[in-house]
């Protein structure tokens, strides 16, 4: 059996009771990284460890330490019991945990508190109403405007430089951003800087994230709910006048298309006003809807021939 336990996100103060009853059971332990502010009651208290922080300099990406670590600890548990420590709580923001999971080996979870914690009193910002929760390599598709956004793992400089130019594609590059630097211990850093100025500090490190609020920037979800309330609140139905009145304007839109943009954004709203009309009016469904168009785009080249 693998005990998984989470190490708190800030010092050993965090460290709870069962916690450190695991640390001392006799179980070999390993942390996924000694880069933490717990690592003072191991050492206090002479408790023996192994970590492996010297994968990621051996290895070429993330990915490949994660897999490894996996390996070794599915190894070394097939013979005896042990203890795998991960900083924060287990579920949160550790993939390591996640392939174990998935390995279906008997495992033991063990939680600690969050890092989310400490950066929410950090940026002053209470979660309640929506927290999008990222990882770094997250693409333009998965953020939405309409949430606060924590994104983890900025571990240096250059994901923070990538972060940075997906983010613009999404916000205004004057929006505004936390960069969180050891949320929760004594040398924490909090700055608030526009989304464009991201790549401009040096002191990225394992424990930094950024915590961008929701901001007025528009989105899909944004524009379905707006469009979806105009045509409740204008009363605005489909009968075979207004059904002539779109197609007609569809028909002629498509006849307008250029190498610009202008015709296809006005061929998309009257597709979204006849789609949820439609709807409304129970002819359509928009669970189908998404199901088929998902269908076609792996058959894409169909429009194309």
């Amino acid at each position: 059996m693998i005990n998984v336990v989470g190490l708190g996100s800030t010092s050993s103060r965090d460290l709870t009771l069962e916690a450190v009853k695991i640390m001392k059971n006799g179980n070999k332990n390993f942390l996924r990284t000694d880069r933490h502010e717990s690592l003072s009651f191991f050492k206090e208290n002479n408790i023996s460890y192994e970590s492996f922080d010297y994968l990621y300099d051996k290895m070429e990406s993330f990915d490949e330490v994660y897999k490894k670590i996996v390996e070794i600890l599915l190894e070394k548990s097939k013979s005896e019991d042990i203890n795998y420590f991960v900083p924060g709580t287990p579920l949160v923001a550790e993939k390591t945990v996640k392939i174990l999971l998935e390995s279906k080996s008997e495992i033991n979870i063990v939680n600690g508190i969050s890092f989310i914690e400490p950066v929410l009193a950090a940026v002053g910002r209470d979660a309640v109403d929506g927290l999008l929760f990222l990882d770094f390599d997250a693409n333009i598709f998965d953020f939405d405007t309409r949430r606060d956004t924590l994104i983890t793992q900025v571990y240096n400089k250059r994901i923070a430089s990538d972060l940075s130019l997906s983010l613009q594609e999404v916000y205004k590059e004057e929006d505004l951003a936390y960069v969180i630097t050891n949320a929760g211990l004594d040398d924490e850093i909090v700055r608030e800087v526009e989304i464009y100025k991201l790549p401009r500090f040096d002191d990225y490190n394992h424990q930094s994230c950024i915590y961008i609020p929701r901001t007025d920037g528009k989105n899909m979800p944004l524009i379905f709910d707006k469009l979806s309330n105009i045509l409740e609140e204008k009363d605005i139905y489909l009968d075979e006048e207004n059904f002539a009145k779109i197609k007609d304007l569809i028909i002629e839109k498509s006849q307008d298309l250029s190498m610009d943009y202008e015709s296809e954004n006005d061929l998309l709203i009257l597709s979204f006003i006849l789609l949820f009309l439609k709807d409304r009016d129970g002819l359509v469904d928009f669970r189908q809807i998404y199901e088929e168009i998902y269908k076609k785009l792996d058959k894409i080249a169909i429009f194309l021939k």
